[in-house]
């Protein structure tokens, strides 16, 4: 199985690789930079448009290079008060 993770974080991808591994055995997973379309340090609301904007940046990346994949991954992550406090979030 080919995925595309829209990000070139060695951390991200490490989380991406180590949750997989829980379902599949054979995989690859090859890293794109992509735009999030949100501040650098997203706020609430933001961290779920970032995620869904990489994802379809990843996409359209994909076409332009004609590039297939069987799984299309973002993770973003941010800061949220949406729970009473301030905490960091990763929305994938």
């Amino acid at each position: 199985m080919k995925v595309m993770m829209a990000t070139k974080n060695a951390g991200k991808i490490e989380g991406a690789r180590r949750a997989l591994a829980h379902y599949y055995t054979d995989f690859t997973i090859e890293g794109i930079a992509v735009c999030s379309d949100v501040p650098d340090q997203p706020v609430n609301s933001q961290i779920y448009q970032g995620a869904k904007n990489r994802i379809c940046n990843l996409k359209k990346y994909s076409i332009e290079n004609q590039i297939e994949a069987d799984l299309y991954l973002a993770v973003e992550s941010g800061i949220t008060n949406q729970l009473g406090d301030w905490m960091i979030l990763n929305m994938a």
